[in-house]
Formats: structure tokens, sequence, C-alpha cells
């Protein structure tokens, strides 16, 4: 394994960690993190991709305008992918992620 992905994988993991908590999505949020964790759902291997997916269903269901900062983002192209093809955790997050209704 290319040792800059498992750093990657470990940094995701972090974040998803943060996002549980108000100060953690905040600083998300309005630090650029995002578009990364957008990247991530996309580019990832299946652990971050997992990852990213969690923190961003964190980031939606708790604010509005996060939620449509992940949507301009393009996130919903890569979520339905990892909803297709993901390990059952990233596909559960991700079709979580797809329902409005759920947020």
């Amino acid at each position: 394994m290319d040792p800059a992905a498992g750093m990657v994988d470990k940094a995701v993991a972090v974040l998803a960690n943060l996002a549980t908590i108000p100060e953690g999505r905040n600083a998300i949020g309005q630090e650029g993190g995002i578009p990364v964790l957008v990247e991530v759902v996309e580019l990832g291997s299946a652990r971050g991709k997992e990852n990213a997916a969690a923190a961003l269903l964190q980031l939606c269901t708790t604010s509005g305008r996060f939620c449509n900062m992940v949507l301009q983002e393009g996130a919903v192209p890569p979520l339905v992918a990892l909803s297709q093809t993901g390990t059952p955790r990233g596909t559960g997050t991700s079709e979580l992620l797809q329902e409005p209704t759920t947020w």
C-alpha cells in the first residue's frame, strides 16, 4: 500500500470523528474540508470513501449551509457510485446522503 494513501485514510478518519461534534463540523466546513471529503468519496480507498461519506452525512444532517456546499461540490455522482459499489458501511451512508428527507 502506498504510504501516502495510508496517511490520507488516517486523516479522513480523523475528519469523520471531528464531524461528530459541532466544533469539528464548523472547522471542516469553514476551512475547506468539504471539497477534500468529496474528492475522497470520488477517488479514495474503500476505507477513505466510507469515512468521507460518514463525515459528509454529519455535515448535511446538521447544517443546511454545509449541505448546500456538499451539493455544490458535486458530491451526488460519487455518492451514487459508492452506494452501488462500496463497502456495506459506505453504501449505507451514501444512500442516506442521497435521501434529503433523512437530514
